[in-house]
């Protein structure tokens, strides 16, 4: 069986402040509204076939923002459950190379961060990609998770957030 993967970056997050820890940051106004708007999430998320639509297992990075973004991609993919995972904020690619080889979905969509998404699309297939807020791409699974042995099947930028 074929398996498909979704790396996305997480919305535009309002800025870093003394008095608000980095995990606690949330999705700025026009960060939503460029996810949940004609360009977002409802465009890039289309580009999944039917199989990968239908029951896809969404996780998410335990950051506000990154759980903002994925309850945004989980009403355009109508998925009932959002995963939480800190090895996501803390960017671990052990722990998240061992959770998918032992997953047997047809597709996971995971929301995370940068460099982490980014590092993990070069990891897979040897491909550099620079993720803008909101970015996603496609991954066809190695079977093995074998470096730069998967293969990228699409890449959409992020939708401009003012």
């Amino acid at each position: 069986m074929t398996r498909t993967l979704v790396l996305i970056r997480h919305g535009k997050a309002e800025p870093a402040r003394d008095d608000l820890t980095d995990e606690a940051r949330q999705l700025t106004l026009s960060g939503r509204a460029a996810l949940e708007g004609p360009c977002g999430f409802s465009r890039t998320l289309a580009l999944l076939d039917d199989e990968e639509r239908a029951r896809p297992r969404l996780i998410a990075s335990s950051a506000c923002r990154a759980r903002q973004t994925a309850e945004i991609a989980a009403g355009v993919l109508e998925c009932k459950e959002i995963e939480e995972r800190a090895y996501l904020f803390s960017q671990n690619t052990e722990a998240f190379l061992e959770e998918l080889a032992q997953s047997s979905e047809r597709a996971t969509v995971i929301v995370g961060h940068v460099p982490f998404v980014e590092r993990m699309s070069e990891y897979l297939c040897g491909v550099q990609l620079d993720f803008s807020p909101g970015a996603a791409a496609a991954i066809e699974l190695d079977d093995a998770l074998d470096a730069c042995e998967s293969k990228l099947l699409w890449f959409v930028q992020g939708p401009h957030a003012k």
